[in-house]
């Protein structure tokens, strides 16, 4: 049975499944939240339980995607050291191409304050590249690296 995969439609198909209980997830607690306000904690509860069970069922796609890689950077993920680069990638890709041009393309539309919005998001991710570093940067000289 090959197990590197990488390139096959089964890789395709598992990260189309992590990204779909991903979002599932943010969503369900998203909707919780709501249900909340609204008064209706019984609603809320439903989705906290399958916001987590979708948590799980991304945590475990990802256990068969490491073997080929971040679903989102295709860098080598599984040990701290692989997770902390991985992220530190995305998090400059997501700030410095992805939502710049998403800015841009929002504004031409006319929609300025979701282009602010995206403009603070980057200003986010800006700040989590550098707690990422400093996270390495500390687990690299804790282990010897």
């Amino acid at each position: 049975m090959n197990q590197d995969f990488e390139g096959l439609a089964t890789h395709t198909c598992l990260k189309k499944a992590f990204a779909k209980e991903a979002g599932t997830s943010n969503r369900y607690l998203y909707f919780a939240k709501i249900a909340e306000i609204e008064g209706s904690p019984e609603a809320a509860q439903v989705f906290r339980d399958l916001a987590e069970s979708s948590i799980c069922n991304s945590h475990g796609t990802l256990d068969f995607l490491k073997r080929v890689g971040d679903p989102e950077t295709d860098l080598a993920i599984g040990e701290t050291d692989r997770n902390l680069t991985s992220a530190i990638s995305a998090e400059t890709e997501e700030y410095s191409e992805i939502y710049p041009l998403m800015q841009e393309a929002i504004k031409r539309e006319g929609f300025l304050d979701i282009a602010n919005w995206l403009q603070t998001l980057a200003k986010q991710k800006k700040v989590h590249v550098e707690k990422l570093k400093n996270a390495l940067a500390q687990f690299n000289q804790l282990h010897g690296k």
